[in-house]
């Protein structure tokens, strides 16, 4: 752990979510750390039941183009599950309401300026990966009435995301989308529950639609060497 500075936040962090053997190895590491609310409750679920030091990043400073904040944490209640390695960068905001489930699954990754908002409900599949910047939220706060149906319309609801989907930045993603395994969101794409449901494409735009099929990134062998 490079910076000591926030290691009482981090111990606070994980004694009081973790269940005691847990938090012995502080799983969860935090950097420039903004707790606004610890209500609800935190949970690590790995296959093996076992847990290791820094195996979740909180806040941590991985890209430069971004202010160096930390993470700011509000937890109204609910339940934030963690399957795995998890890495969410600085300049972050972690928001979660009373009565949600938001699912990190193993490997999960965000460097910098994610905003992740969830009152309703957010299933992040394996190897999810956050460009900078990117929006997820599942719910817009304020339904808008429809006059002759004398309703209001839907604006919130739970998201469920694949397994080794890749939104780049400034990716927007709303409420109730679905997405199947292996979908890339090209930069600023609003992602919405109208998103065509297929594996191995490049989508992008909004309205969201396939620009290129039969694509797939490769984690590791996908960086461009720049001198």
């Amino acid at each position: 752990m490079k910076d000591f500075r926030y290691i009482f936040h981090t111990i606070y962090f994980n004694f009081h979510y973790l269940p005691f053997r847990q938090a012995l190895h502080l799983p969860i590491l935090l950097y420039r750390p903004h707790l606004l609310s610890c209500k609800g409750k935190v949970e690590i679920i790995t296959d093996k039941g076992k847990v290791s030091f820094g195996m979740i990043r909180l806040g941590f400073r991985k890209v430069s183009v971004y202010p160096n904040n930390g993470v700011t944490w509000e937890q109204k209640g609910g339940t934030v599950i963690f399957r795995g390695n998890a890495i969410i960068g600085n300049n972050t905001y972690l928001s979660f309401g009373g009565n949600t489930v938001v699912d990190f699954g193993n490997d999960f990754t965000n460097r910098a300026g994610a905003k992740i908002i969830s009152y309703h409900g957010i299933k992040f599949g394996e190897h999810t990966r956050f460009g900078w910047g990117v929006v997820c939220m599942d719910t817009n706060f304020h339904p808008l009435y429809d006059i002759d149906k004398k309703t209001f319309k839907r604006a919130s609801g739970p998201i469920v995301i694949g397994d080794n989907n890749w939104f780049a930045t400034e990716c927007k993603i709303m409420h109730s989308v679905v997405t199947p395994e292996r979908c890339i969101f090209g930069m600023g794409t609003v992602v919405t529950r109208n998103c065509e449901k297929q594996s191995y494409c490049l989508m992008g735009g909004s309205p969201v639609k396939i620009l290129t099929k039969n694509v797939m990134r490769i984690v590791g062998q996908d960086d461009e060497e720049l001198y």
